[in-house]
């Protein structure tokens, strides 16, 4: 589990990084965004690094942040898609490394219990 969450860590920190460049102008137009673009690119950009950063340290307040992006994304991906345009990769992206998780967590946990009982 802690190999898996450091790669998360390397995954968000390069999401984080290119929204910076977003925000600079170096990789999309922030500038001419509309306003719910630049909201939605600006948390994007706060919640990745936070991810990055708490996953790194294996802080559960970055497994927190891991999931609150994950699920949104799906959510503004999936459920908004004329607005967000198809975004095939990242969908499969957030659903692949959550399910990962989940499988992680929950062997970690049985592992718990059935330690627990002997």
């Amino acid at each position: 589990m802690k190999t898996y969450l450091r790669i998360l860590a390397a995954f968000y920190f390069l999401g984080f990084s290119l929204h910076i460049l977003d925000i600079f102008n170096l990789r999309l137009n922030y500038s001419e965004m509309p306003i719910l673009w630049k909201i939605w690119i600006a948390y994007l950009t706060v919640f990745d690094l936070a991810a990055a950063v708490g996953l790194w340290r294996k802080n559960v307040w970055g497994e927190l942040a891991f999931i609150a992006v994950a699920i949104s994304q799906l959510i503004a991906y999936i459920g908004f898609k004329k607005y967000f345009g198809y975004q095939s990769e990242l969908i499969a992206f957030h659903i692949v490394t959550l399910s990962t998780y989940c499988v992680f967590k929950a062997k970690l946990h049985l592992n718990v219990g059935r330690n627990s009982l002997t």
